[in-house]
């Protein structure tokens, strides 16, 4: 029998889902015999649930948030796994604020969409990497800029929704401090003054910024982007880099890409993100696990 749990998260995005809850029920009875629903109570929750479907062996787990909540899931998933389990496949309906896993993956931010365009054929395996042992599903993220995201209050998220991830970034344009860190790709070494880096996870979103990459969402890599300088004249000088996908060519930035990074700050503290919540201080090993996990994509994916 084929059945499926679905994990809502109603603190994030819009609040009351108790219709929504039904309708989602109501839509994937058509793909699953059963179709279980459960509203998490916090973020321990989100990942008890999803360990506990795959212990049950559930054919899939839908989660109804944003890419923190969809990390918290394959956390879940994950724990205690064997290397070679199988895990129950992964769905995503936005109902978060950024949705930036959703997006690299074709579903539409719209959860009525979502629905209305699943294709429970549409699946692959996806990347998943680990920090210091822990999986994300989307990037980590350490720096200036990338801290706005993970200060915007609750209450905001749900009341603006992605207008306050843009104003509190806005806030931050111009903001020029820089940490000292050694980046280590694959053994290779170098230490540079960093303004803010991304690691990116499971996606393609690296192609919007170099034509050298051609990232994927199941390559093997992980891919780095830093921004060591912020300043004002420092981001303009990025603009046309950007437009031409050749952001590596940009003295301000570097890109690079490798199986393993190992991130240390050499002066100072320095908390990492982790798809837009808190995440490990520095010093950060990554690691990937190839094809990992199974998703359900959209019809929208580029992949």
């Amino acid at each position: 029998m084929k059945d499926a749990v679905v994990i809502v998260n109603p603190h994030s995005g819009k609040e009351g889902q108790s219709e929504l809850v039904n309708a989602i029920s109501t839509h994937l009875r058509q793909f699953f015999d059963k179709v279980v629903p459960y509203v998490s109570k916090d973020a321990k929750d989100v990942s008890d649930i999803a360990r506990a479907a795959r212990e049950e062996g559930s054919t899939a787990v839908f989660v109804v948030g944003g890419d923190g909540t969809v990390s918290r899931a394959v956390r879940g998933l994950l724990d205690g796994a064997q290397d070679d389990e199988d895990l129950p496949i992964l769905g995503i309906l936005p109902g978060g604020t950024g949705n930036g896993f959703a997006r690299v993956l074709g579903i539409p931010s719209a959860i009525p969409e979502a629905l209305g365009e699943f294709n429970p054929t549409r699946k692959r395996r996806i990347d998943i990497i680990f920090a210091n042992g822990t999986p994300y599903i989307y990037t980590l993220t350490g720096g200036s800029l990338p801290e706005g995201i993970r200060e915007v209050p609750s209450k905001d998220k749900t009341r603006l929704g992605f207008l306050a991830y843009v104003a509190s970034e806005l806030q931050r344009i111009g903001d020029n401090e820089q940490h000292r860190l050694r980046i280590s790709v694959d053994g290779r070494s170098r230490e540079e003054k960093v303004n803010s880096f991304v690691a990116f996870s499971s996606n393609a979103l690296v192609n919007l910024f170099t034509d050298q990459a051609d990232a994927a969402i199941d390559d093997g890599l992980i891919h780095l982007l830093v921004l060591k300088d912020a300043s004002l004249p420092a981001l303009l000088s990025l603009a046309p880099d950007v437009l031409r996908t050749s952001i590596e060519d940009n003295d301000h930035t570097l890109y690079m890409h490798g199986t393993s990074m190992r991130i240390e700050c050499l002066e100072g503290n320095l908390r990492c993100g982790m798809d837009g919540d808190d995440g490990p201080c520095l010093p950060v090993s990554l690691n990937i696990k190839p094809q990992r996990v199974s998703a359900f994509y959209g019809s929208q994916s580029t992949m």
